[in-house]
């Protein structure tokens, strides 16, 4: 195993670890001290769940980035590890800091109900995570499908995290879509661009073009212009 794969292996054991953490914490809120009903009590309380719905949002876009990332860099027959090894650190230093909001939101929200359900999204979130890792690990022999699945039910999961939330701004609308769209462009990418690349092929003279790189190549230019799109899109 050369040294970028060794390093990518320890990103990736780091990130397991954090996931396997948060997962522990997210089955309890927050503990509170009693709220009052005064004034400065629900001005605290509003305050403090904008202000952590804003962090987790922020924390969503960057970690869904670094999912494109992966998918992007783990090209079957030119893996960038390094390029993977810094999204998956990403999304290790990302995961402390949305299950700590998380919570305080789940602890904070009127409704008992509604905070459960949101630990339970974040939970799957995580589950989601763990498996992208897993997929990554330098040398896996899962198929690379496993991978895709995974980055697309981080997109999902992500989704149902703000949907749960109930941010309603124009902002978090928008990356929920962009979220869905992300996730759904990575199920269907490889069929697709197989079915593209092939089309191209009948179409030219030159038989040297009619090999099985044209379907990494379009594969991967499809992602890095997507990953370029989102990353500029939302992570200023």
């Amino acid at each position: 195993m050369s040294e970028p794969q060794r390093a990518l292996l320890g990103y990736i054991s780091a990130g397991q670890e954090a996931i396997s953490k948060a997962e522990r914490d997210l089955e309890t809120k927050a503990q509170l001290p009693p709220l009052g009903t005064d004034p400065g009590s629900l001005q605290w309380r509003e305050e403090t769940l904008e202000t952590s719905k804003q962090t987790v949002t922020s924390h969503l876009s960057n970690m869904n980035a670094a999912t494109a990332q992966v998918v992007t860099a783990t090209n079957a027959e030119d893996i960038d590890h390094d390029a993977v090894g810094a999204a998956v650190s990403q999304i290790a230093q990302s995961i402390p800091e949305v299950t700590k909001e998380v919570r305080l939101i789940a602890a904070l929200m009127d409704d008992d109900h509604n905070g459960d359900k949101l630990l339970e999204a974040t939970r799957k979130l995580c589950n989601a995570f763990s498996d992208l890792l897993k997929a990554a690990e330098p040398e896996a022999k899962d198929p690379r499908q496993n991978l895709f699945n995974a980055a697309s039910r981080v997109g999902e999961a992500s989704s149902q995290v703000l949907s749960t939330i109930g941010e309603d701004s124009e902002e978090s609308r928008e990356l929920h879509d962009m979220l869905l769209a992300l996730a759904k462009a990575v199920a269907n990418t490889t069929a697709a661009l197989v079915l593209k690349a092939k089309s191209i092929a009948s179409e030219c003279d030159d038989e040297a073009t009619r090999t099985k790189g044209e379907d990494e190549k379009w594969c991967k230019i499809y992602f890095s212009t997507n990953f370029t799109f989102f990353s500029s899109h939302w992570c200023r």
